[in-house]
């Protein structure tokens, strides 16, 4: 009996050793548990107060950008910031907003000048709350926005020759077209004669209507035909679509592909130009000074605003004959010019130029206004008349003009162009004329489409080009 006592007193010893071994064990892994639990907390806790931050500081940087942007559409407002051309705020939401425009080739710190075609706005948002446990990516944002800047006055746009119902070219006549947009010359409705000895269109042609060649006619581009292609001896290096053509096929007088088809794109709608003088208004959004031509003539010298350098609209509209020239007479720009007559009868004028007093750009407009409000040009005759020059006339570089007439443009002998030139009527260009392409446009209208455009009255931006998060 007492050996059995022992026994079992010897094997109680080892099973109360073990028992404690578990215990620590257990132990053990629940304090492992404990600190693998601890860490994922305090961990879960440093990514959320990241994301928190991250929330904070990326709303921040849009607060930037929505406050510089707004600050644009005041006048003085950039400049007038305690850094000018940074907006910044030191309370919540914290940025700072630093403003650059496009100079042409690159980006340049600061308000932008009227001359700025885009604005870059760089925000650098910082967040309320920053991140614990060394989560700090989110504590600052920085957000890039590019937008337009917009201007007021004019907006350059439309063709270079627009012929609503049509015209004719001949005689050794050369236009450069190849900077307009699309096809160079249009017609609307009606028909392009290109008649007579060695004329040259560098550029596009779109005739909703016939296209003739009666001569040797060259059209280095595209030509779109809603009805009849006649080539005659003429050639149009690259493609052609039209109704029908003759002579069929083209052969090499169509340097690409000929396609049948009477579908062409479409011309945009005739615009109608009223005198409106408030309409006119220059890059400040001031408007242009309002004039009469004493005398009904134009001078021999200068010709500008009353101001140096500013615009000026001369209301020759009671004038009888339209304004009026002397042989031999340069008018020299001073600033930019807008003409309102009725009429523009240079045709027994020789040599009348159109210079610039300087290096400086200055445009001149030559406009008669549309009177009927009918969606066509309505020449008003007697009291309207055509546009008409021969002898000599020129638009000397680095002067761009733009005609406008519901009535026709009628030029000879010589004359030089450097802009646009609209016209209602069958219009003309005879003997060795030169045209050469420069957009202008017109105050309140996409020439290109026809449609209406908004006035502004001082420069502020415009729409997004884009807007991203960018590294820091």
């Amino acid at each position: 009996m007492f050996l059995d006592r022992g026994v079992a007193s010897l094997r109680g010893c080892p099973e109360r050793g073990a028992a404690l071994a578990s215990v620590l064990g257990v132990m053990a892994v629940g304090l492992l548990f404990a600190s693998l639990i601890t860490a994922a907390v305090v961990g879960a806790y440093g990514v959320s107060s990241s994301t928190r931050s991250g929330v904070q500081s990326g709303a921040a940087a849009d607060a930037g950008v929505a406050a510089a942007r707004q600050g644009l559409y005041v006048v003085g407002n950039c400049a007038g910031q305690a850094v000018p051309g940074t907006y910044a705020s030191a309370v919540a939401p914290r940025y700072s907003a630093k403003i650059e425009y496009f100079g042409g080739s690159t980006w340049i710190a600061g308000c932008p000048p009227v001359t700025a075609t885009e604005v870059r706005i760089t925000s650098l948002g910082t967040a309320q709350t920053a991140g614990v446990n060394g989560a700090t990516e989110g504590n600052v944002t920085k957000v890039e926005a590019i937008l337009k800047y917009l201007v007021p006055g004019i907006e350059p746009s439309g063709v270079a020759l627009y012929l609503y119902r049509g015209g004719t070219v001949e005689s050794n006549s050369s236009f450069d077209l190849t900077e307009s947009p699309g096809a160079g010359l249009m017609v609307k409705n009606g028909n392009f004669d290109c008649a007579k000895n060695n004329t040259v269109i560098n550029g596009s042609v779109l005739v909703t209507g016939n296209l003739t060649f009666t001569g040797s006619c060259t059209v280095n581009g595209t030509a779109w035909v809603s009805g009849a292609a006649t080539l005659g001896s003429g050639r149009i290096s690259d493609n052609l679509t039209a109704g029908t053509v003759s002579p069929n096929p083209p052969g090499t007088r169509v340097g690409g592909t000929y396609t049948h088809s009477a579908i062409i794109p479409e011309v945009p709608p005739w615009t109608e130009v009223a005198y409106a003088p408030a309409a006119w208004v220059d890059s400040t959004g001031t408007p242009y000074e309002v004039r009469t031509l004493g005398a009904c003539a134009l001078p021999n010298g200068n010709l500008g605003g009353t101001s140096a350098g500013k615009p000026v609209i001369i209301n020759a509209l009671d004038c009888a004959l339209g304004p009026t020239a002397s042989h031999n007479t340069t008018v020299t720009l001073t600033s930019d010019v807008v003409i309102f007559a009725n009429k523009f009868d240079f045709s027994g004028v020789n040599a009348l130029q159109f210079s610039s007093s300087t290096s400086a750009v200055h445009k001149i407009w030559f406009i008669t206004p549309d009177q009927l409000s009918n969606e066509q040009p309505t020449c008003t005759a007697p009291t309207q008349g055509n546009f008409t020059v021969k002898n000599g006339f020129s638009i000397n570089s680095p002067v761009e003009a733009l005609l406008y007439t519901p009535c026709a443009f009628d030029g000879a002998n010589g004359f030089s162009w450097r802009g646009q030139v609209i016209a209602g009527n069958y219009s003309s260009a005879k003997n060795n004329p030169t045209f050469t392409f420069v957009p202008l446009g017109l105050p309140g209208v996409d020439l290109e489409t026809g449609s209406a455009t908004p006035t502004i009255t001082n420069p502020q931006p415009g729409s997004v080009v884009s807007n991203r998060e960018v590294a820091d």
